[in-house]
């Protein structure tokens, strides 16, 4: 039976089922990698290693390197070591790394046994600099020139290495005698100068951005952002070149970093594995904390109804706006929590900036409150509660309101301050603050009001 020859889940699914391999092969042949990883995400390991053979050698590793942690992991539970050993060594080092540090220390000590010597250093030297940092995300494969060629001997080592590595020829990298860094220069730059006896010294560019391997990689996402470049050479402490970082690597780092915010700021931990792959328990485990924090917190809310249950028998309707001024204020808070977190992430915000965004959320605040008041007492208004009522409500808001984007500003400082994320000041805890606050202001006015004016 001929089977299409576009690539998707029930083409491969048709084809494993009449064992057109034939077809198969034709497909992981002409196809995109990326999309053959996408594939065979859809099935489960045991197919995943027949369809894998079917692969071209020469795509293995890259393919390898496009498939999802979990994936990756369950082949090299699956696949002889043979097999292993010939990806692993293939894989490009960074992308080796990504997955060395996400695997438990006992698989990481087998699978680094399959390198070969040389490989198997350069795995340990990458994995010896700290999580999250440049030398995690650099790849020791670059083109280097000695700052004493020429333009045709520059040429000519490009045209008869073997070794090159083609993904990074658009620019190279000079260095001197010593290994230390002296600047880049483009390919283009070499191909239309005259080679005869021009030295690379004349066209190279020496003002250049470069990076420490111990440097934050959230640092490094800034400085590609900033600079707009494709590649940043790597130096240690006596300026040797000793990696480069690619674009497509930090990028890949910022998405995994975004994505741990935005978990994190959703109410729990952050998840090691996409969502799917993550276990019951798992789930559970990571979630579980956050929700138990505030669910014990809210009975402090509850409390203090509780303890106003006198003023709440002469003014019932009290309870009716609880939750509007409540959700008022968590989210009035959670709004400015989530732009100063992604300002301060993008470095818009610093921390010197504290009193300056203080002062501009106190404005908006205000008037964001103010607002929200009018529309509060005027519902009061409606009800027939009178003007007095209506008074209360619309002070409540203004403070709740006023007091929701303070706090929303002010405790990302107050968590980067202290070495903690500032994600982590979550939507459903500022919530919880805001209810208690909510809660308080409302009972606290009110019985101011009873006192001063008495109730209508």
């Amino acid at each position: 039976m001929a089977i299409e020859s576009q690539l998707s889940e029930d083409t491969v699914t048709a084809a494993l089922n009449f064992r057109d391999y034939r077809t198969l092969r034709l497909l992981f042949k002409e196809h995109d990698i990326a999309d053959i990883a996408e594939v065979f995400s859809c099935f489960e390991i045991s197919s995943c290693i027949v369809l894998f053979r079917l692969v071209p050698r020469n795509r293995r590793a890259g393919l390898f390197s496009y498939m999802s942690f979990d994936l990756q992991e369950g082949m090299l539970d699956e696949l002889p070591d043979v097999i292993a050993s010939a990806l692993l060594n293939e894989m490009e080092a960074d992308d080796r790394t990504g997955l060395l540090e996400d695997l438990s220390d006992e698989v990481r000590n087998r699978v680094l046994l399959l390198l070969n010597p040389q490989q198997q250093e350069i795995a340990r030297r990458l994995l010896s600099y700290p999580e999250g940092s440049v030398g995690r995300l650099m790849t020791p494969d670059f083109v280097a020139l000695r700052s004493d060629m020429t333009v045709a001997q520059a040429l000519d080592h490009l045209h008869w290495s073997t070794t090159l590595p083609t993904d990074y020829l658009n620019y190279l990298f000079v260095v001197d005698d010593d290994g230390a860094f002296v600047g880049g220069v483009g390919l283009a730059n070499l191909v239309v100068c005259d080679p005869r006896s021009m030295p690379i010294s004349t066209i190279i560019k020496t003002h250049q951005v470069t990076l420490q391997p111990d440097a934050d990689g959230v640092d490094a996402v800034e400085i590609f952002r900033k600079y707009d470049v494709h590649f940043i050479p790597v130096l240690d402490e006596q300026r040797s070149l000793i990696g480069i970082v690619t674009s497509d690597d930090v990028f890949e780092f910022a998405e995994e970093e975004a994505t741990e915010d935005i978990q994190q700021f959703g109410g729990h931990a952050a998840l090691d594995h996409e969502y799917f792959q993550t276990p019951f328990w798992t789930m559970f485990e990571k979630r579980a904390f956050w929700l138990a924090f505030l669910f014990i917190g809210a009975f402090i809310s509850g409390e203090a109804i509780r303890s106003s249950e006198g003023l709440l028998e002469q003014w019932p309707f009290l309870v009716f706006f609880l939750t509007t001024i409540t959700s008022a204020g968590g989210n009035s808070g959670t709004q400015t929590a989530s732009l100063i977190i992604r300002a301060m992430a993008i470095n818009e915000i610093a921390p010197k900036d504290v009193w300056k965004v203080l002062r501009r959320e106190v404005a908006v605040g205000l008037a964001l409150g103010l607002m929200l008041a009018a529309l509060g007492a005027g519902r009061a208004v409606l009800w027939g509660l009178g003007v007095k009522v209506a008074l209360v409500i619309g002070g409540v808001v203004t403070l709740v309101v006023l007091a929701g984007v303070c706090a929303g500003s002010m405790l990302p400082f107050l968590f980067r301050l202290v070495r903690l994320d500032p994600a982590v000041v979550s939507s459903p805890f500022i919530s919880t603050i805001m209810d208690l606050t909510g809660v308080w202001l409302l009972f606290s006015l009110a019985k101011l009001m009873m006192f001063y004016f008495g109730f209508p």
